[in-house]
């Protein structure tokens, strides 16, 4: 039986990306890129936008860095990793481009001063950048790389 972890994903980023440093001092890009959907319902079309939050390391945050702000297009191809905080009996998702993976569309965009996110996804997002700490705390190589799924 084979298994796969991969992700793939094309939109437009939500806001600028932020700059931090893993504990060993590696650069980390963190950011959300908006991805718009449309499903039917017998005649009628509806559009509704996920949020994916993405973090790259090393040279890839870089250069997500210095390229990429908010309103850029952008295509992302990498993998699903999860993290567990066993002392505050937390854990969640992080989407991980793999080494050169992040594509930048179109033109560049200027940089604009950070805009915060608006409306239903606030919470979620605020959740999400508080838990990255931890999860950043947590070495590489110790970190899940399969998600457990139970029957």
């Amino acid at each position: 039986m084979s298994f796969s972890n991969e992700f793939r994903i094309h939109g437009n980023l939500a806001r600028d990306p932020k700059r931090g440093r893993t504990g060993n001092g590696v650069t980390t890009a963190f950011y959300v890129v908006a991805v718009e959907h449309q499903s039917r319902h017998g005649d009628s079309v509806q559009t509704s936008t996920d949020f994916i939050p993405i973090t790259t390391y090393g040279k890839q945050a870089e250069s997500d860095l210095k390229y990429l702000a908010k309103g850029k297009e952008v295509s992302v191809r990498g993998r699903v990793r999860s993290w567990y905080d066993s002392v505050q009996k937390r854990g969640g998702f992080c989407f991980e481009p793999e080494p050169g993976c992040v594509r930048y569309i179109g033109a560049p965009v200027s940089r604009s001063t950070e805009v915060p996110l608006e409306g239903e996804h606030d919470s979620w997002l605020q959740d999400y950048e508080a838990a990255m700490p931890q999860y950043d705390a947590v070495p590489h190589t110790t970190r899940p790389t399969r998600i457990a799924v139970r029957a």
